[in-house]
């Protein structure tokens, strides 16, 4: 029957097109980095279905309802994921991943480049592969046949050893963050260790952003004159730069470009070379990669603790300051962020401060035993006391077909997602980085690769956790794999899984840090692996020992750093609401207007009308008078004009001008993060 796997691979296909969607928008990009980068996911991804339908049709007790497909048609579709997949992650990825971080400004130029950067890690890797050459000829001898099965030999043994060491780590840490993430308290100091490492890791990469940013600018304001036919060879270069500096980093720059009275920072016209400009290129691209991604997983890092925050003090207010404090029928009014559900307020939360704990310790506690019984059945796999084996066989679950391809189903998920897991949260040489909706091109490349290289080989592993590997899987790959029955591959293929062990127990105990610290590369507390919730325990010179408050210290700086992030985002809101847009040349005009006004007014006042007829010229008496008395009631007007207009001018209570306003202006803006 088709109609079942068909529609596993359409969900799956759906869920590979949301998963790399959410991480990076592909619909931007071209499409020959759109679709190696599906195909890299989705390919691996469907394994999840073939692996245990494969496995399950040839070892349980009947057939799979509605899932019974031809062994030919299982074998090319084993060999068209592997070799689809060799060819992505060998070939076509490592090549796209180059031409995004090349520097070049043609396409033509990238391309080369990447290719060239390619073939020589070729070259490295086919140096290596001499002494797997020489091991063949000297075992089983030497043909064309034994090449290829050697290529995928040293390719399984490669990505076995990393997958085995990551779902490791993942098979720990997994359940280890549910479990903290089932105590409030627990939960936000966990976010706190994390965050001073993040905003030393944003700041470090501003400050080396700040050097690209600045020579941009001297480039963009000496050499982008279109009169100047010198300047016309990296205009269009220079210019698609500047587009790209970040908005808040632009002004930050630019006032420290005009203060550069010495011209330090000028750069000679015989400099600009096309080696400058992908050189400068390429670094003002990897350092706006990491900006974005470190600036985004901030915000990411900062939501999660302001809503503990929320959650935290609303448990610890006592009913009566909470219906005194808070407005009715919105239960939300404390909450500094607006949790997005579709639940009713009292609802929901009822269910983030009591209910979604108690599921995460169920949860962390059903993930404890399902690693623990992988655990047990990697060191003792192939053996009738694995657990997997006794779970699958020994129950009688493979009398069930459908029951069993569920199981294992979600078995081999749980190894890829801890594998996975671990894969991306490691973060390699501080290069890659893979944040939500703003990962670049490159480092999506790179994860989409390694995420191919790793799941064949957790497929064999998986399969190996059984006494009985009767599958067409195991008869295509596991004969590629073996080579000679006693020789080296065999036995590393055998004891690899038993090694596991060993990257368990330094996740469990946190030894990475105490090896740093032994080694002189101690980092700071919260720039480990693996966090324990208990202060350390030191001995001081007396022998005495004490509790080691480093943590405390760390997350009360963590602390005013998420107090000081808040209250410059909400002075920044409050502004933003309470100023209204200002015409400067409009308020220009009207301040012309009323002294023009005013003026005409003190000359009318000054200003002696005469009649036009004669009698004008000889008064009476009483004429003179008045005439008299009018004049100096207009010459008193006329000081006080004057007088109005210098205290309107000079006084106090006088209406600012643009320049005083700008003046006033707070420009010190003591940004921490952002």
């Amino acid at each position: 029957m088709w109609i079942a796997p068909f529609i596993c691979y359409v969900v799956t296909l759906f869920i590979t097109l949301c998963g790399v969607q959410y991480h990076i928008n592909i619909f931007k990009y071209p499409f020959y980095l759109g679709i190696p980068l599906t195909l890299a996911v989705f390919l691996p991804l469907s394994i999840v279905v073939l692996l245990p339908l494969d496995y399950v049709s040839h070892n349980a007790k009947g057939p799979i309802s509605w899932f019974e497909m031809p062994k030919n048609v299982i074998l090319v579709m084993w060999k068209s994921n592997y070799w689809s997949t060799f060819a992505l992650t060998w070939l076509l990825l490592p090549i796209l991943q180059e031409y995004y971080r090349s520097g070049h400004y043609n396409k033509l130029a990238k391309l080369k480049e990447a290719a060239k950067r390619n073939l020589k890690y070729q070259a490295i890797m086919l140096g290596v592969s001499l002494a797997g050459l020489v091991y063949l000829l000297l075992e089983v001898g030497l043909t064309m046949e034994h090449v290829k099965l050697m290529i995928i030999a040293l390719s399984h043994i490669y990505s076995l050893a990393l997958a085995l060491w990551l779902m490791a780590h993942g098979l720990i840490s997994i359940p280890r963050n549910r479990w903290i993430a089932g105590n409030h308290v627990k939960n936000l100091n966990h976010y706190y260790l994390q965050l001073p490492r993040l905003v030393d890791s944003l700041e470090d990469t501003k400050l080396s952003f700040k050097e690209e940013i600045l020579q941009v600018l001297i480039l963009e304001q000496n050499y982008t004159n279109p009169s100047v036919s010198e300047d016309l060879r990296f205009r269009d270069w220079i210019l698609e730069l500047s587009k790209q500096i970040p908005l808040d980093l632009r002004p930050i720059v630019e006032v420290q470009l005009r203060n550069d009275v010495s011209g330090n920072n000028r750069i000679s016209r015989d400099r600009i070379t096309e080696s400058f400009m992908t050189k400068l290129s390429a670094g003002f691209n990897s350092n706006l990669s990491k900006l974005v991604a470190y600036e985004s997983e901030f915000n990411i890092l900062f939501t999660k603790i302001v809503e503990l925050e929320d959650i935290v003090g609303w448990r610890s207010t006592s009913p009566d300051q909470l219906e005194q404090s808070s407005v009715p029928n919105h239960s939300y009014s404390r909450f500094r962020f607006k949790p997005r559900t579709w639940l009713p307020p009292n609802t929901h939360l009822l269910y983030v401060t009591h209910i979604k704990p108690i599921l995460n310790r169920m949860l962390s506690v059903l993930l404890f035993i399902s690693s623990i019984i992988l655990i047990e059945s990697e060191f003792l796999h192939s053996t009738k006391f694995s657990l997997m084996n006794v779970l699958v066989y020994s129950t009688g679950l493979n009398k069930f077909p459908l029951l069993q391809l569920l199981v294992t189903s979600i078995t081999f998920s749980y190894m890829l997602f801890a594998a996975l897991n671990s894969l991306t949260r490691v973060k390699v040489f501080n290069m890659y980085h893979l944040v939500p909706h703003k990962s670049d091109p490159v480092s999506a490349c790179f994860y989409a690769t390694y995420i191919a290289r790793l799941t064949l080989p957790l497929s064999y592993n998986f399969i190996t956790l059984f006494t009985s590997r009767s599958s067409i899987f195991e008869d295509w790959f596991g004969s590629s794999i073996v080579l000679d029955r006693a020789g080296l591959f065999n036995v590393m293929n055998n004891w690899l899984p038993r090694l596991l062990l060993i990257p368990v127990v330094l996740t469990m105990f946190n030894v990475y840090d105490k090896l740093k610290s032994k080694l002189g590369l101690n980092s700071d507390i919260y720039d480990s692996w693996a966090l324990d919730d208990e202060d350390d325990i030191t001995t001081d010179e007396n022998g005495n020992s004490r509790v080691d408050k480093r943590k405390d210290l760390v997350i009360v700086e963590a602390k005013r750093m998420v107090n000081r992030e808040w209250l410059k985002r909400k002075n920044e809101t409050t502004r933003e609401a309470s100023l209204r847009p200002f015409n400067l040349a409009a308020a220009a005009d009207l301040n012309y207007e009323n002294n023009r006004t005013q003026f005409n007014q003190s000359l009318l006042g000054n200003r002696i009308e005469y009649r036009d007829d004669d009698t004008s010229l000889e008064p009476s008496s009483s004429q003179g008078s008045s005439i008299g008395a009018d004049m100096w009631s207009r010459i008193g007007g006329a000081f006080t004009d004057i007088r109005e207009n210098v205290v309107s001018r000079f006084g106090g209570n006088s209406r600012p001008s643009y320049r005083d306003v700008q003046d006033d202006f707070d420009y010190d803006n003591d940004n921490l993060v952002i």
